[in-house]
């Protein structure tokens, strides 16, 4: 027959003086930590905002939802040709020769009538590239961040309907 030994523990035990210097050393140290953090706590200013009573004023170069003011886009189509994820959606046709002449607001002629201006919001990427290249300025980032949706679907803006048209009085500034 084989004979097991087995290793007695050889840590040496607790006594109870070395308990209570463990015990101790645990609250000290915990209390330093809780000492710095209330110092960054005491004292400071309230930064919670009570939405939606109080709303954030957002910078004014912040890029949240996009407006075109359709009255003044001249259809070039630069934003959707510059547009990385191909969400800007434009159709139009050439106006009648015989068509009043139009122009934007900052005197460049309209020679092209708008049939679809559509932005997919949930494709956008907020990058701003098209509205660097519109000509006329009519596409712009505006500080709106409230437009939070229940669909996909729902995020399409057509920026001829009557509804995002009426948004115009809101931002437009001139």
């Amino acid at each position: 027959m084989e004979t097991i030994h087995l290793k007695k523990n050889i840590e040496p035990e607790l006594t109870f003086t070395q308990w209570f210097k463990n015990v101790y050393e645990a609250v000290k140290t915990t209390m330093i930590g809780m000492g710095i953090t209330f110092k960054y706590v005491w004292g400071r200013d309230i930064v919670t905002i009570e939405y939606p009573e109080v709303r954030e004023e957002l910078p004014s170069n912040s890029r949240s939802r996009l407006f075109n003011d359709a009255e003044n886009c001249i259809s070039c189509l630069q934003c959707a040709v510059s547009c990385p994820v191909d969400c800007i959606y434009i159709a139009a046709v050439k106006r009648a020769t015989d068509a009043p002449k139009i122009k934007t607001k900052d005197g460049t002629p309209i020679r092209l009538d708008l049939k679809q201006y559509t932005i997919d919001t949930a494709l956008c990427m907020y990058c701003g590239l098209c509205t660097t290249v519109c000509p006329t300025e009519c596409l712009t980032h505006t500080t709106d961040y409230e437009f939070a949706s229940y669909t996909v679907a729902s995020m399409k803006y057509d920026y001829l309907a009557p509804d995002i048209r009426a948004w115009r009085t809101r931002i437009v500034k001139s």
